[in-house]
């Protein structure tokens, strides 16, 4: 049987952390049975850089913690970090060559980004899902004539699609941290009264701290309770 993995991208555990929800992943941890993924640059993003900074120092320890218990496991563990390294560096650079202006290509993804997907490549497993709240990455592999259509409005420029380098994206998976959330609503893991008051709040805590779901997605959600 192959193994299972979520591979955590740093928005997601950001918008958690910062929500007071970062210790719900231990017990959806138990209830997965399989392993939570950070990569060495997504660490360095909820980590390493938090615990230099006062603000976020807290925060960074939170995440340790939770290294240290083992409930958050090193992408070191499975796959060696030199291997993931070079796939990651040709994860960006495909990405990254994909949409182009005039010739210019434009930057879509960032390294940790780029490690998760490099990553869930590497595994060898089918059971994995990659943990993003980014809208451009999950994009990139769901709808990337979409993306080209939204990008063209917002900049205001023709862009062209390399269709055979975003080929290379189309089998990626992905879940967003709302999701999660509502996977741990629905079975009972919040300390908390459970209704759609609480559901509500959860959702509209982690929009309002960075993840990219809309006040519709979110009632869509809801309406599955």
């Amino acid at each position: 049987m192959k193994q299972k993995y979520l591979i955590f991208d740093a928005g997601p555990i950001i918008s958690m952390t910062m929500s007071g929800m970062l210790p719900i992943l231990e017990k959806l941890n138990k209830e997965f049975k399989g392993e939570f993924i950070l990569t060495p640059e997504v660490k360095k993003e909820v980590v390493d850089k938090p615990l230099k900074i006062k603000k976020y120092k807290l925060e960074g320890i939170e995440v340790q913690n939770l290294i240290n218990k083992g409930v958050l496991r090193m992408s070191s563990k499975f796959i060696p970090d030199s291997q993931l390294a070079k796939h990651t560096n040709k994860i960006m650079k495909l990405a990254n060559s994909s949409f182009k202006v005039d010739g210019q290509s434009i930057k879509l993804i960032h390294r940790g980004e780029a490690s998760c997907l490099a990553f869930s490549q590497l595994c060898k497993s089918e059971k994995n899902l990659i943990v993003i709240d980014e809208r451009t990455t999950r994009m990139l592999a769901e709808a990337p004539e979409k993306l080209k259509n939204l990008m063209e409005r917002k900049l205001h420029v023709k862009i062209k699609i390399e269709k055979q380098k975003i080929e290379k994206f189309k089998n990626f998976r992905f879940i967003r941290s709302t999701e999660l959330v509502y996977i741990a609503y629905k079975k009972n893991l919040f300390d908390l009264k459970k209704d759609k008051n609480l559901l509500d709040a959860l959702l509209y805590s982690l929009k309002f701290k960075g993840t990219a779901i809309s006040s519709r997605e979110i009632s869509e959600i809801k309406n599955l309770v």
